[in-house]
């Protein structure tokens, strides 16, 4: 599976927000229904991460998704899909 193209930044964009604002903040990150999301020291980059994927977002809606496995990046896609219908 290409990340490039199952994932939506602007859907984790309102994921990551939804979490900010409805997640358990401890430190500088929230959790919110098995994500943990957090930014850099200036806000322009963004993590969401699940216990085995990590999306980086950058500037400019340029990301990153470090993942071992295809199924567990399915499941990541899924979960980004529940929490924004929600």
């Amino acid at each position: 599976m290409d990340a490039e193209h199952t994932i939506n930044v602007k859907q984790a964009l309102r994921v990551f927000d939804k979490a900010t604002k409805e997640g358990r903040k401890e430190g500088n990150e929230w959790h919110y229904q098995g994500l943990t999301v957090s930014t850099d020291f200036d806000g322009y980059t963004l993590f969401i991460n699940s216990p085995k994927v990590k999306l980086t977002v950058f500037f400019h809606n340029k990301f990153s998704v470090d993942s071992t496995s295809r199924k567990e990046l399915e499941e990541f896609i899924r979960l980004l899909d529940r929490l924004d219908s929600e």
